[in-house]
């Protein structure tokens, strides 16, 4: 009965410091989220063409060599 009364009183503390935890919390605004998210969105974008790019050149190069040979 003892482990079960130290058992809750160690859930109600953590608890406690949970919810101190969240008041320091600071949420981004919806304009911060927004721009944020368009520059993921403009990144991967980027990368994508890039990588897509590579990979058509890098295709282009090997079928050139192996018509060589």
């Amino acid at each position: 009965m003892e482990k079960l009364r130290e058992f809750l009183k160690d859930v109600g503390q953590f608890f406690r410091e949970v919810k101190v935890e969240l008041q320091k919390v600071t949420f981004p605004t919806r304009q911060e989220t927004v721009g944020s998210t368009v520059v993921v969105l403009v990144i991967t974008v980027i990368i994508a063409a890039y990588l897509g790019f590579s990979d058509w050149a890098l295709s282009r190069i090997v079928k050139m060599l192996l018509q060589v040979g």
